[in-house]
């Protein structure tokens, strides 16, 4: 059975269309379960209603034509129950409608199953027979495990289709994702080289076949000259037998293998990509066919093969391609150095298909002031490349080949928008105060845009969060102690007088060094932050010391631990501070070596429970919202798929933060936070109704938070705060901070979608 089900994957995913994925589809399913019919109908959101879009036994000429309302029959039952259904006489059925034109009479068994992605019904299959009788377990299982399997396949398929069909209409198609850094960009898409497979080549023509013969032979050289390196670096360290597997894939890209079946293709007007992706795909659905186990094996050699001269086929295409002006990146994961790759003055947006709004590389784009949109729907990348597009992230949206009229009223929506942030520059010299005279202590999260923020450095009142592992991430090794002096003196210099708060390396999870590899199949819950400096004692002790020297004659900076989950990790970290402190002392008598405050981050769980044990050890603390909503709510905050249940305005998650200032108060310990929540202007509101007084955040949102507090009152926020940790979820939470911000002339705030 398992056999089957990969099968039909296969087949399906080598379509050129979803009408022939369709049609493969409901074929295979029919003979697989060795019924009468099998069909299969899509949700169409627009008209509220299934339309049947491929069959294997109904009448064909109502596909395409044949629909049923979301309410009716046993289709629409289906659907809103989002479960099989299984019965021997569906006639019986209360639910059952009658529908000619698509002539089902004569079939009495009837096993339907929902096609469900992303909590999304796409459609529905329908499995008919003409005995009565009710399929077998086995059966139902199969049918739900094939409509599970293929969801994501045929939801991608749908959005290939749309895309092409909008290409030849010349119509906009418009895509969904998660907002991260709000904003609007009108622009070009420049593709970031995904990581090439066959799934994301297209089926295209292309009229020069010399043109593509000459790309095809100038990869299938260059994946030669690989293999050649490849063998001579591996002849001293292996048999000289084994190396013969080399000489098997040379012989696969001689031009009576390989290139006289690409050929064939390339005469029938198909792409050199496209040619060989329906040669690979074809041998190796040949080789899985095959009963021997040793000649079946052969295709993972041939997909190989096919996937090195298609990276260079993609490679080739690309090299020649430059950023255009207003370019919106976009990338399958989107990684620190994409960005830095690109000129700032033409990156006006970011489009990230894995990864979530809450990721370290979604709060980079924040710091650095682009829109961006994370966790779009998996789409086929190289479709996209320098087509005109409009990027929504207010609302999430991505308008592909948009009409004049709607890039017309985004120009406006942009105008409006620079309007509102010229009204937040304009007061952007005056301090935080609210209305009745509370004091706000607006910090940056910085180390990310180094430059920028230190020109900013006179609008904030120092810097709550410095990341100190974005330094170690550009380099190409450990920088030394010297480096890190010079490095740490620099940005405290920029913000002196004002308070510095360095976090020592921080890194594990999703941010990585490329010569400090850490491999892990649960990241977030393994070696990182402090976890990793206190098993690298020497690595802590040169960051210490680093930050001690830096700070002479200076005595703005603060020390922040990440990732405390323990109190032998507070006890070993201050030791090892009370190590360096006294070896710098011993070495530099003359000189006065500060003492600065220790603190430590809130972000895991645990740490809120400990905080009376531990105000007795450090200086202050401060709370990192982003990793605290994820552990508490157990949601990856870079995992697309649950990308909407990370919520900071969750009940749970303001509750914790509530008790964290309370027990702080009472321990006499100064807190503060520097997660992204304080950021959101209705998230600070919380945060100081609460009393927090101290908020950190990124450049970007420092001026309109600032705008914000100046208009309301404390009291205010505190009956606002006693609403929300009443509520029982983040939807009931949020509709009463939106109402908040509009009954207090606010609203011009929100952005409303189109």
């Amino acid at each position: 059975m398992l056999a089957t089900l990969r099968s039909i994957a296969e087949s399906v995913s080598q379509q050129a269309n979803l009408d022939s994925a369709l049609a493969c589809f409901v074929t295979m399913v029919k003979e697989a379960m060795q019924t009468q019919c099998c069909s299969i109908y899509f949700a169409d959101y627009s008209q509220d209603n299934f339309v049947l879009m491929a069959t294997e036994g109904l009448n064909p000429d109502a596909v395409g034509k044949f629909r049923i309302g979301f309410t009716e029959g046993l289709v629409g039952l289906v659907a809103q129950r989002e479960e099989a259904i299984n019965i021997a006489f569906a006639k019986s059925h209360p639910r059952f409608k009658l529908s000619p034109e698509v002539n089902e009479e004569g079939y009495n068994a009837f096993l339907s199953v929902p096609v469900v992605h992303q909590k999304k019904v796409l459609g529905v299959i329908v499995v008919q027979q003409k005995m009565a009788r009710v399929f077998s377990q086995d059966e139902e299982s199969f049918l739900i495990t094939l409509s599970a399997q293929l969801a994501s396949q045929l939801a991608h398929a749908e959005i290939k289709e749309v895309l092409r069909q909008d290409e030849s209409s010349h119509q906009t198609s418009v895509l969904k994702g998660v907002s991260s850094a709000p904003g609007i960009s009108i622009g070009h898409a420049f593709v970031v080289i995904p990581k090439v497979n066959f799934k994301s080549i297209e089926l295209e023509k292309e009229s020069d076949v010399n043109e593509q013969r000459r790309l095809f032979t100038q990869a299938v050289s260059a994946t030669r000259k690989e293999f050649n390196t490849l063998s001579m670096t591996l002849s001293d360290s292996i048999p000289h037998e084994a190396l013969a597997v080399f000489d098997v894939y040379q012989q696969l890209l001689d031009a009576k293998s390989l290139g006289h079946n690409v050929e064939m293709e390339l005469q029938q007007g198909w792409c050199a990509k496209s040619a060989l992706k329906i040669v690979i795909e074809r041998l190796i659905a040949q080789f899985n066919a095959m009963q021997d186990p040793y000649i079946k094996e052969r295709a993972v050699d041939v997909k190989d093969i096919g996937l090195r001269v298609l990276h260079h086929l993609v490679n080739t295409e690309f090299a020649i391609k430059d950023y255009p002006p207003n370019t919106i990146l976009i990338a399958h994961t989107l990684t620190p150095a994409m960005l830095a790759e690109v000129p700032n003055d033409r990156l006006v947006g970011v489009v990230s298909i894995n990864g979530s709004a809450n990721s370290h590389a979604s709060i980079l784009t924040r710091a650095m002031g682009v829109p961006a949109i994370w966790g779009i729907e998996d789409i086929p990348l190289l479709q996209l490349n320098s087509k005109p597009m409009i990027l929504d992230a207010f609302s999430g949206r991505l308008y592909i080949s948009p009409s004049q009229m709607l890039i017309d009223e985004y120009t406006e929506l942009q105008h409006q928008d620079n309007l509102l942030n010229n009204r937040f520059l304009a007061e952007q010299n005056f301090t935080a105060v609210t209305l009745d005279g509370e004091h706000i202590s607006l910090l940056l999260n910085a180390g990310l845009e180094l430059n920028t923020q230190q020109n900013s450095a006179h609008i904030c009142d120092g810097v709550g969060l410095y990341r100190t592992e974005a330094w170690f991430m550009q380099k190409g090794q450990f920088p030394s102690q010297s480096e890190q002096e010079t490095w740490y003196r620099e940005v405290l210099n920029s913000y002196y007088p004002n308070p510095v708060v360095m976090r020592t390396l921080d890194i594990g999870g999703d941010k990585v060094l490329d010569y400090f590899n850490i491999t892990e199949e649960n990241p977030f819950l393994g070696w990182r932050g402090i976890r990793i400096s206190l098993d690298h004692p020497e690595l802590f002790l040169d960051q210490l010391k680093a930050m001690l020297k830096a700070n002479i004659g200076l005595g703005n900076l603060k020390i922040m631990l990440p990732m405390i989950s323990g109190t032998e990790e507070v006890d070993e970290s201050l030791a090892l501070f009370e190590q360096a402190y006294f070896e710098l002392n011993e070495q530099y008598p003359e000189q006065t070596i500060e003492r600065p405050d220790i603190g430590i981050m809130l972000e895991v769980p645990s740490s809120v429970f400990m905080l009376a044990d531990w105000s007795k050890k450090v200086d202050f603390c401060s709370v990192g919202s982003n990793d605290l909503t994820q552990y508490l709510l157990a949601v990856d905050r870079s995992n697309a798929r649950v990308a909407e249940l990370f919520n900071p305005y969750h009940p749970a998650v303001l509750r914790v933060l509530n008790k964290v200032a309370r027990e702080c108060q009472q321990c006499e310990l100064p807190f503060s936070l520097c997660g992204e929540l304080g950021g959101d202007p209705e998230g600070a509101i919380l945060l100081i109704a609460m009393g927090y007084r101290r908020l950190s955040m990124n450049l970007s949102s420092l001026n309109k938070v600032k705008w914000v507090l100046r208009r309301l009152h404390v009291s205010e926020m505190e009956a606002l705060l006693k609403e929300c940790l009443a509520q029982s979820s983040a939807k009931q939470v949020l509709r009463l901070t939106r109402s908040f911000m509009i009954e207090h002339e606010l609203g011009n705030l929100f952005y409303t979608p189109k």
